[in-house]
């Protein structure tokens, strides 16, 4: 075999082997599997669905209806300090609620605080 297929038969190889390692925390259907502790995954498996669905009136009005859910799970997340979690709630409720202000922007920050609670803390 001359050099040129062994170059294409390694190529294929090598990014066969990539692409395994990108989506070796992927379960089936690329659906990311996350090793969270239990309050914190009853939590995030009712904020996904809302987060991850198409931004518009249907996600606000879904993130509304969630809202109260979301807050007693937030509430029970025993693990790690939810305090700022559990303030974001609160705003989203109280814009659901009031009927005035941004959903989205509410459910963003939902969002960025969960990330701030399941990112490993650095520094002292």
């Amino acid at each position: 075999m001359s050099r040129k297929p062994k170059q294409l038969i390694a190529a294929a190889i090598a990014a066969s082997l990539i692409g395994g390692a990108a989506v070796a925390g992927q379960g089936e259907h690329g659906h990311h599997h996350h090793h969270f502790p239990a309050d914190v995954d009853a939590f995030h498996g009712v904020l996904a669905p809302v987060w991850h669905a198409d931004r518009g009136a249907e996600r606000n009005r879904d993130a509304c209806a969630r809202a109260g859910r979301m807050a007693g799970l937030a509430q029970a997340i025993r693990s790690t300090d939810a305090a700022r979690l559990q303030a974001s709630l609160a705003t989203l409720a109280k814009t659901c609620t009031d009927g005035k202000g941004d959903v989205e922007r509410a459910l963003f920050d939902v969002h960025e605080e969960f990330h701030r609670l399941i990112e490993p803390r650095t520094g002292a």
